[in-house]
């Protein structure tokens, strides 16, 4: 493909995901700051004040945390900013997390074409970044992919086993700065069996059983986008907004397939 062909479809992807959110916003789909970086304002201050339990249940459940203790640090972290600037914070994360999938700039405009990435970059969700980390440990770099699957697991299994040494590292560092909260781990073991089985939102009706089955015989092939495709699937609670995760899988394949382990065949450089 021509550096011209690159450029002009990753113009096109970023003016199709610019639209997409100036219409969303106009109509009130995208909020600044939206509800899940209202959440996790909420968690960050709760935190960090010792104002109340993170992991009770709120009602709409989608107000609800559930991610691991060194995500509840990270957000007292940065919760000291005002919410819609914790909302930019996650956006500007979320903006370099495409330019990590599409393994250049413009392969990140050309990522934008991909469906559900405005909905994924309106938001206060960092589906996106979960991507990029999946993306990263197919390459040999799973220090990102520890630390998402602390809020969603499953990008565990785009690790190489032959990486445990960096998973180590960061396991023990997320354990090292939750050490002043270490009952937030009882706490969050509690709720995730006590909401096993309740969806915080709408869902994409394909069992976890089914899909961790599906993933496990990824894993099989040994094939890079074939454990990138497992990662992305075997969330234990897929909603549909987390369907933005297959870019990864679909960018590893392009890597691979062109040859190229640094850039998608799409990407410019």
């Amino acid at each position: 493909m021509s550096d011209l062909w690159r450029f002009g479809l990753a113009a096109g992807g970023v003016a199709f995901v610019v639209i997409q959110l100036v219409v969303g916003t106009q109509l009130g789909i995208f909020p600044v700051p939206g509800g899940d970086a209202l959440l996790w304002d909420r968690v960050g201050d709760e935190l960090r004040s010792g104002s109340g339990d993170i992991y009770r249940i709120v009602e709409p459940l989608t107000s609800s945390f559930v991610y691991a203790p060194p995500w509840a640090v990270i957000w007292a972290a940065l919760s000291w900013l005002p919410p819609p600037g914790l909302h930019l914070v996650i956006l500007g994360a979320k903006i370099v997390a495409l330019r990590i999938i599409g393994g250049s700039w413009t392969g990140a405009g050309i990522a934008c074409w991909f469906p559900l990435v405005a909905f994924d970059l309106g938001s206060g969700a960092f589906n996106l970044v979960i991507a990029a980390a999946i993306v990263l440990a197919v390459g040999r770099r799973p220090e990102l992919a520890v630390a998402t699957a602390f809020a969603k697991l499953s990008p565990m299994l785009a690790i190489h086993p032959r990486d445990w040494r960096a998973v180590a590292v960061v396991v023990a560092a997320a354990v090292v700065v939750t050490l002043p909260f270490l009952s937030l781990w009882p706490a969050w073991i509690e709720r995730l069996i006590s909401m096993y089985g309740v969806a915080l939102g709408p869902q994409v009706p394909v069992p976890f059983a089914i899909r961790f089955g599906v993933a496990l015989a990824l894993l099989a092939t040994r094939r890079p986008a074939a454990r990138a495709l497992a990662a992305a699937i075997a969330i234990p609670a897929l909603y549909w907004g987390s369907l933005v995760i297959l870019v990864a899988p679909l960018a590893v394949w392009l890597r691979h397939l062109g040859g190229d382990q640094g850039q998608v065949i799409t990407s410019g450089g």
